[in-house]
């Protein structure tokens, strides 16, 4: 009998899955394109004062502040043996963030980009002013500049946070924010945080070419019908019976599992019979992935944050932005994770 059990990356554009049961809550819709460019859009208006920090205050908290500095700038990353120039808070995703509900985070943004920035904390119920949506939240922040936030986590769940800039979403500027619930029972030996990527930045173009093409529509295409094909970066009749009809618009070279493609896979060790739980989240642009692991099910304990009626599964469909909790009880072998667009 091996000693551990290895979980690695399988061909994203494998063979379909077998399944008892497939849970699809739809896709969900991220937006990359500025809210400042829209001119006729809401204005930002100062969401600080009184009133805020009066409810922070009802708020309550436990008092105790976890502090963590997001260095915004450019770096690159080794896609087995392809390195991409992109922008990220220092690693691709960035540290996971992880404290109690009740805590208080204390996040100082230090923005290196040569543009503007800020950070949306993904699924939090949150302050207004800290909610990092220019220009209705914020303003963004300048190059060169900080900004620090600070909030109370209220709600225990799987959340995490990105730019809500321009396309900069679709670079590396992403991480996990874990906030535990200290009277959960656990009920499970350990615990893997999995970050799902669809990635061009720095192989095939930038985010912001990508959307200049997009914008730039798809011309005179009369008698195309539904023919497939890629133009650029960019693609004509992806369609996908799964989720009902458009399977997307960009071309990706890679899919990533915490920052790994497929070539040089992300990989867990543990032993048989262990109780695994999942945090699994969609940080794609343009991509909704189903997720499954070869040989086993899953039971799916947490939606968006928030726990749901179990229910067991064969695998899961991610929509963008979303995120599942699973968990997993291990056999004895090496098994594919196969998030499959």
């Amino acid at each position: 009998m091996n000693a551990q059990n290895r979980f690695e990356i399988s061909d994203f554009m494998g063979k379909g899955l077998s399944r008892r049961r497939l849970l699809g809550l739809g896709v969900g819709a991220l937006a990359t394109v500025a809210l400042a460019s829209c001119s006729t859009g809401p204005r930002w208006v100062e969401a600080a004062g009184a009133q805020v920090t009066e409810s922070e205050r009802n708020r309550g908290g436990t008092g105790k502040v976890t502090s963590v500095d997001l260095r915004a700038g450019a770096t690159t990353v080794d896609l087995a043996g392809v390195t991409a120039t992109t922008w990220a808070f220092g690693s691709v995703p960035a540290p996971v963030i992880r404290l109690s509900a009740g805590d208080t985070l204390r996040a100082n943004l230090h923005n290196g980009l040569p543009e503007e920035t800020t950070i949306h904390w993904h699924g939090l119920a949150l302050r207004n002013d800290m909610d990092g949506v220019p220009p209705i939240t914020q303003q963004a922040v300048k190059s060169g500049e900080s900004f620090m936030y600070e909030f109370v986590t209220p709600d225990p769940g799987t959340y995490w946070f990105h730019p809500h800039v321009g396309a900069q979403l679709d670079r590396g500027l992403y991480g996990a924010l874990i906030v535990e619930d200290p009277a959960e029972p656990g009920m499970y030996d350990d615990e893997w945080v999995i970050v799902l990527d669809d990635w061009l930045d720095g192989v095939t173009a930038t985010p912001d070419e990508v959307l200049s093409e997009l914008s730039r529509g798809m011309g005179d295409m009369d008698g195309m019908g539904d023919m497939f094909m890629r133009m650029g970066n960019t693609l004509m009749g992806a369609n996908s019976d799964l989720l009902g009809g458009d399977a997307g618009d960009v071309y990706y070279p890679h899919y990533l599992i915490n920052g790994k493609p497929a070539a040089d896979p992300a990989a867990f060790a543990g032993k048989p019979g262990q109780r695994i739980r999942l945090r699994i989240i969609n940080a794609g642009g343009d991509t909704a992935f189903q997720f499954a692991i070869g040989g086993h099910s899953l039971m799916v304990t947490h939606s968006d944050g928030f726990p749901v009626e179990p229910v067991e599964v064969d695998s899961i469909l991610l929509g963008m932005g979303e995120r599942y909790d699973a968990t997993v009880t291990l056999h004895d072998g090496v098994f594919p994770l196969s998030p499959r667009r």
